[in-house]
């Protein structure tokens, strides 16, 4: 469930909100509603085909601040917005 005390801190428009719950959704390739560091590689990869997988490993962690092991959709929306 979101925690959204964390969604409220997260600086994402109404209207980018949509959006980006669907790309969340379509990096999660198995639909638990967490993403995974496979899962996260694939879409930085993506991005930019240049990134090895250390760089990915070490963005994965990054955004996973919870350190949990897998990336929450608010995460996701941190990790966006900084990315922005």
């Amino acid at each position: 469930m979101a925690d959204l005390d964390r969604i409220k801190d997260v600086d994402v428009d109404a209207e980018d909100l949509g959006p980006l719950k669907q790309s969340f959704d379509a990096c999660d390739t198995n639909s638990d509603g967490w993403i995974v560091n496979q899962e996260f590689s694939v879409l930085l990869r993506a991005l930019d085909q240049d990134l090895s997988e250390d760089e990915c490993l070490l963005a994965f962690e990054l955004t996973d601040t919870d350190g949990d092991g897998s990336i929450s959709f608010e995460e996701f929306m941190g990790w966006w917005t900084d990315s922005r």
